[in-house]
């Protein structure tokens, strides 16, 4: 699955050779979308899934001036079940001979590279639309936490349910979603008794900003959003992220001073002069890419 053919230094064929569980589909404009490919396992997520998604978002999107904008989905009938626990070895990750600390220095090595795949998302310097459809369970909807923009099909169902298998949610689940979910009370109660949650109610506490009504749909507007979006000054969303990002974790006064930082160089960019002579004769701006530089192997 060949990249985007104007890369520069011609590295995405190479790049993107290795991927076994997640396509990467350019979509024209500046719009990339990044599939999760196992629908004969309801994209259930092996470790090798999961280290494709980190790579893709950590060491390929970031690294290619051309993409201004990602669309997350999955293939087939659902977004993705989750954990796929017949390869996935749970269990196993605890294994490390007798001596306790060896084991407990596994699950936080695994366990920490997992949780970074993750949060390559919400490192990543481009916008992240989740365009989620039928089912979203388990570490997906951790993997959707850190996506910057959440839209799903009437007929889709979330639920985390790490608590019916012994377990915390660890990769985002119990830390992101206190973010983004609006209620306490309906959050600790999903997280501890593992129900499932319905697009409505999903959008009505903040979950998702979108529902539409089938696949087809959800991905016409996920799409026409990106595409919104890619049309913008790269530098400009970039901002924009980076600003939300550090205000979520951080007080108000810290975060107008690191905005106002921030700008301080951010706004000596060609970006604002040609936004205005843009709009001085009605026209649509054309913005310089952000720098690139050669992709990663995985």
């Amino acid at each position: 699955n060949v990249f985007l053919s104007s890369s520069p230094s011609g590295e995405w064929p190479s790049a993107m050779a290795a991927l076994q569980h997640v396509q990467v589909v350019p979509h024209g404009s500046g719009v990339v979308e990044v599939r999760l490919d196992r629908p004969a396992k309801r994209n259930a997520m092996n470790k090798r899934l999961w280290q494709e998604v980190g790579h893709i978002f950590s060491q390929i999107i970031p690294h290619d001036s051309t993409c201004r904008c990602v669309v997350l989905t999955g293939s087939g009938k659902v977004f993705s079940s989750g954990i796929d626990l017949s390869s996935m070895g749970l269990a196993a990750m605890g294994d490390g001979g007798s001596d306790a600390a060896q084991r407990g220095m596994r699950v936080l090595r695994e366990g920490g590279e997992w949780q970074a795949a993750w949060q390559s998302l919400n490192n990543c310097r481009v916008p992240v639309i989740a365009a989620v459809h039928g089912g979203c369970y388990g570490a997906a909807l951790e993997l959707i936490a850190w996506a910057d923009v959440r839209m799903c099909t009437e007929d889709t169902t979330f639920r985390a349910p790490e608590v019916d298998i012994g377990l915390a949610a660890d990769i985002g689940g119990n830390q992101m979603l206190p973010k983004i979910i609006g209620n306490d009370s309906l959050l600790r109660e999903l997280m501890l008794s593992g129900r499932s949650m319905d697009a409505f109610e999903a959008l009505r506490f903040g979950l998702v900003s979108r529902i539409l009504k089938d696949q087809e749909t959800l991905m016409a507007a996920a799409m026409k959003l990106a595409q919104s979006i890619a049309q913008k000054s790269p530098l400009a969303v970039l901002g924009v992220k980076t600003l939300l990002n550090y205000t979520r974790d951080h007080t108000v006064d810290d975060s107008l001073k690191f905005g106002i930082t921030w700008n301080a160089s951010m706004i000596q960019s060609s970006d604002m002069k040609i936004a205005g002579a843009a709009f001085a004769m009605k026209q649509q701006p054309t913005f310089p890419d952000l720098p690139s530089a050669p992709p990663s192997k995985l």
